[in-house]
């Protein structure tokens, strides 16, 4: 008795551990299908499995999916873990962080985050007192695809650092200085083709005053064509009028 009576709370505490069942109709966001939430109506959490207050979250937001049918509208979920380059794209500051999307038109959700408040917000159209997201900080736009990679690099770069003290057993510091060189060697070169490719384009000095030379003895070229017709009309008339007084 004892011993059945031991196996139930062990199955009871699996359960409890492995928390909420996922939604059937919650949609898993990435890099290769974010594009999709342009069209129609749809609700977005970005969260991190570290973050506790996103695990508070998540009952609330699978019976929220639950209702997507019937609300007429798709419930995603991004994990900013694996996809650095949406949290990039939306500016992902905290954690959980829910975004409204309708027609390409994103407000960010603000309020309540309880099932109930969710539906309440979809069906009383209560997001049209929020303000969109500025043109400058659309996700689709060419600025945020530049940010995205940023992030994308930003997390490689961790992710180099965490092999290297982890797997490696190199020293923190010696990661931190090898970074830092390969920073600053990235830099000069950079620095290097920006400067040629300045030059190049604003030649100043020596080089400015040999264009300048340059396109005076083009000018006067241009100048000396223009004026030949005029002078052997010139000659010719004077000839005209040395036959007549003969």
């Amino acid at each position: 008795m004892l011993l059945r009576l031991l196996a139930v709370l062990g199955v009871v505490v699996a359960i409890a551990s492995a928390g909420p069942t996922r939604s059937s109709k919650l949609v898993f966001l990435n890099e290769e299908n974010w594009t999709d939430i342009m069209k129609g109506e749809w609700m977005i959490e970005f969260h991190a499995p570290w973050c506790p207050a996103c695990k508070d979250l998540q009952k609330a937001w699978n019976a929220f999916a639950d209702w997507s049918d019937d609300l007429g509208i798709k419930v995603g979920e991004v994990d900013v873990t694996v996809n650095p380059g949406l949290s990039g794209r939306f500016l992902v500051t905290a954690l959980p962080t829910i975004y409204h999307v309708k027609d390409g038109v994103f407000r960010q959700y603000v309020g309540a985050r309880d099932k109930n408040d969710f539906i309440s917000f979809v069906e009383d159209k209560k997001y049209r007192v929020i303000d969109p997201v500025p043109d400058y900080k659309h996700p689709n736009s060419k600025q945020m695809a530049v940010v995205a990679v940023f992030f994308k690099l930003s997390m490689a770069v961790r992710d180099l650092h965490n092999h290297l003290v982890e797997d490696k057993g190199i020293p923190s510091w010696a990661s931190y200085g090898l970074f830092a060189g390969v920073t600053l060697a990235l830099g000069c070169v950079l620095g290097f083709f920006i400067v040629i490719i300045i030059d190049q384009v604003f030649p100043t000095g020596p080089r400015k005053a040999q264009q300048a030379k340059k396109n005076e003895k083009k000018d006067a070229k241009k100048d000396s064509g223009t004026d030949s017709p005029t002078k052997k009309n010139g000659n010719n008339n004077n000839a005209k009028e040395s036959k007549k007084t003969k």
